[in-house]
């Protein structure tokens, strides 16, 4: 059984209990793929070049970052530091780790058109390095799980030209869970779950079928509108989106916590009635 696990790469994330955590249930026998962002550090990055940080909203309202030819390289280097720091940090903790921050392990097609708002106002983007992912190499992914090692997949993917794309790593993840059939997919970021109320963050939304998606997706705001896209893509038994600040992340969230989407078996095993 195998399950994957995305790490938010926002601002004010700390790894460790995280880590801590994921080599505890590595040590006990189960296989894991992480998955991580590399926001923040793309923007410390850019803020210590004196590049300004852009970013794009679709007309459905989806964030994204603007990614010319140099801010591509900025988050390469922003993706490879956090990959790194990562594994290491897995490696430490006794787990046979594999960091992946090469672009190969996941192919994109560069969008080479993308409509988006810019101050309020429709914009066609045409020199962006962003990409839709198109695939994940399943086999090397297997191989290495086969293997007793935890892959760790950074947010860069390969484009049909070579080149070096963002890529969303909630959907990286999503991709991830659906070519192997995980069992989970854990989405854990600096918010506790989907809410009702932005400004309450008690008022996580608990439960609710994949099957009725639609009706919660009004409530997603920001980053949160990838997140649950990521779980329509993923498909899989049970989608997680967890707090990353909880001590013990993924054991709160495999308890409980968070907003837990499920899939129609996993709806059916916990008889789920909506």
């Amino acid at each position: 059984m195998i399950h994957v696990l995305k790490i938010g790469g926002g601002a004010g994330i700390n790894p460790d209990p995280v880590l801590d955590n994921l080599a505890r249930r590595i040590a006990a026998g189960e296989q894991w793929v992480v998955v991580h962002g590399a926001s923040d550090e793309a923007n410390r990055l850019a803020e210590r070049v004196g590049l300004t940080v852009q970013t794009l909203i679709s007309p459905d309202g989806h964030v994204s970052r603007y990614t010319d030819a140099q801010m591509i390289e900025l988050y390469s280097a922003a993706a490879g530091a956090v990959n790194q720091r990562l594994a290491g940090g897995l490696a430490v903790r006794g787990v046979c780790v594999a960091g992946l921050a090469g672009p190969a392990v996941i192919t994109a097609r560069r969008k080479t058109a993308i409509r988006a708002l810019r101050n309020g106002r429709p914009v066609i983007v045409r020199d962006d390095f962003s990409g839709a992912i198109e695939g994940v190499d399943e086999r090397l992914l297997r191989l290495l799980l086969a293997g007793g090692y935890t892959p760790v997949v950074a947010p860069l993917a390969l484009g049909t030209a070579g080149e070096s794309l963002n890529v969303d790593g909630d959907l990286v993840a999503a991709t991830v869970a659906r070519a192997l059939c995980a069992q989970t997919l854990i989405i854990l970021s600096n918010v506790p779950g989907l809410l009702r109320d932005p400004a309450d963050p008690s008022s996580v939304v608990p439960t609710f079928a994949l099957a009725d998606l639609n009706q919660y997706e009004s409530l997603a705001q920001g980053r949160m509108k990838k997140k649950l896209l990521a779980a329509r893509q993923a498909n899989v038994p049970l989608v997680i989106l967890g707090d990353a600040g909880l001590p013990a992340p993924l054991d709160a969230a495999l308890a409980g916590a968070g907003t837990h989407i499920l899939g129609e078996s996993e709806a059916e095993h916990v008889g789920y009635a909506g």
